[in-house]
This record gives C-alpha cells, sequence and structure tokens, in this order.
C-alpha cells in the first residue's frame, strides 16, 4: 500500500471523516526499527517516482559522483519516538497544534575510513534530503525526500570488548508524518 499525496485538510467545521480498516482475523502490522538511511544533496532532484526500483537503481551509489543526485545507502539500527508538538490556548478557549518537531535516531557500527570521512563531511552542517526504511520494507519520505540537519558523533566505549559507533540524530520539522510506500528495494 502506497500513501504518497496527503490528504486535503478541511477548512471549515463541516467535515467527513476518512475511512478506517481494522481485521479481527487478519490484522495488518507493521514491525519497528529503522535498518536503512538514504542520504542525498539538499538540492537533489525529486523522485519522478519513488516506487520505481529503475530511478533508485539510477541514483543509489557507494563510490560515483557525477551529477549531485547520487543517494548513499546507509546501513544503521535506528527509531523514530513520537513527535515533539505544542499545543496554544487562543480565544474562544479553542486549541491549536504547531509542527510536529521529528527526531530520528540511529548509529552505525561499521566504523571504517571511507565512512569516517562520510561523518567529517556530514559535520559541516550541510542540508540533505534522505529517506528511511524499516526493518520490514516500508520507505518513508515520498518523491521530494525528507528535508533534515544530520548530526552524527563516534562514540568510543570505554570496554573494549564494545564497538565503536557513530550515532546520530535527524531532524525536521512537518505539519504531517512522513509520506511512505512499499520500498522498491525490499
Amino acid at each position: 500500500m502506497s500513501v504518497l499525496i496527503l490528504p486535503t485538510c478541511p477548512t471549515g467545521c463541516d467535515t467527513g471523516l476518512p475511512a478506517v480498516d481494522f481485521d479481527i482475523c487478519a490484522p495488518e502490522l507493521h514491525f519497528g526499527e529503522i535498518e536503512k538511511i538514504y542520504i542525498a544533496a539538499g538540492d537533489a532532484d525529486d523522485f519522478t517516482n519513488v516506487e520505481d526500483l529503475t530511478e533508485w537503481t539510477d541514483r543509489l551509489s557507494e563510490t560515483e559522483f557525477v551529477t549531485g543526485n547520487e543517494i548513499r545507502e546507509l546501513t544503521v539500527i535506528g527509531d523514530l519516538p513520537e513527535p515533539e508538538q505544542t499545543e496554544q490556548t487562543i480565544s474562544g478557549d479553542r486549541t491549536v497544534v504547531g509542527f510536529k518537531q521529528f527526531t530520528l535516531n540511529f548509529s552505525i557500527d561499521e566504523t571504517n575510513d571511507v565512512n569516517y570521512n562520510f561523518l567529517l563531511t556530514l559535520e559541516c552542517n550541510i542540508a540533505f534530503k534522505f529517506w528511511y526504511e524499516t526493518a520490514d520494507g516500508m520507505l518513508y519520505g515520498g518523491n521530494e525526500g525528507i528535508t533534515a540537519t544530520l548530526r552524527v558523533n563516534q562514540v568510543i566505549p570505554r570496554d573494549r570488548n564494545e564497538y565503536v559507533t557513530f550515532v546520530g540524530t535527524a531532524k525536521w520539522k512537518s505539519r504531517t508524518s512522513p509520506l511512505r510506500c512499499v520500498s522498491p528495494m525490499a
């Protein structure tokens, strides 16, 4: 199932409710853990169709830099907690909510020199666009991706039996949750 178009939000009080679907015998569930993050330059072209494997194949690259539209695939362990959101009471005892502040947390355990140089570049305070994929194959970000601020740091544990990791966050604000589809790479 794809959710690649935002709904048209009502503009007045006369609104209906969208459909729902609950199945007592075969509920559809999605499992957690973000396992892939796909990063492109902030000004990289949008996808024509994010569900098209050919578009992804043309742009996924670990080494090539030709057009600036390349996408790097990061293997991570990550999560996306509930976003922060402010509420404010206005006249007439009405309540309005502001933008959601999303924070995706992730860690990378492959800390080779190539990945370390990538980490150093991420520290340049550059805007990126990205997509993320869950372990059960759901891809989030839609055709345009999510424009976010990425922060990544190396963590060296005190225990010689633990691995060094790169830990990071991707932060963005939006009125809505990201669009999603089944990943063509899944």
